[in-house]
């Protein structure tokens, strides 16, 4: 069954953990990179529990993970997300950008 995507729900960007980026504070920061639609690269630093996957200071990086976010807008084959955890230092707001509609996923059954 495919997965049927609507504003306002919760979903997964795949994404690229690049390094392990200190322990403290617990549970410790990476780096994770993803594009979005328009070529620009991203990048955001959070505390591994923040995205999916194993990431662990003994893991090999790169390595794949997805970040958590939710879907503000569809506009045709083009999502607009927001990742809650992390604002805009000119609006206060949710950082929030634009995806390919097909490269988002239900939020794994571990994180959800």
């Amino acid at each position: 069954m495919k997965w049927k995507v609507g504003k306002g729900d919760e979903c997964e960007l795949p994404a690229t953990a690049s390094v392990w980026l200190t322990d403290d504070p617990q549970p410790g920061l990476v780096l994770v990179e993803f594009t979005d639609v328009y070529g620009r690269p991203h990048q955001l630093v959070g505390k591994s529990a923040y995205f999916g996957g194993d990431l662990l200071p003994t893991s090999t990086y790169p390595r794949r993970t997805a970040i958590g976010c939710t879907i503000e807008d569809i506009k045709g084959e083009i999502a607009t997300v927001s990742v809650h955890w992390v604002f805009s230092r000119v609006t206060d707001m949710p950082f929030t950008f634009d995806v390919q509609l097909d490269a988002l996923a239900p939020v794994a059954a571990d994180r959800g």
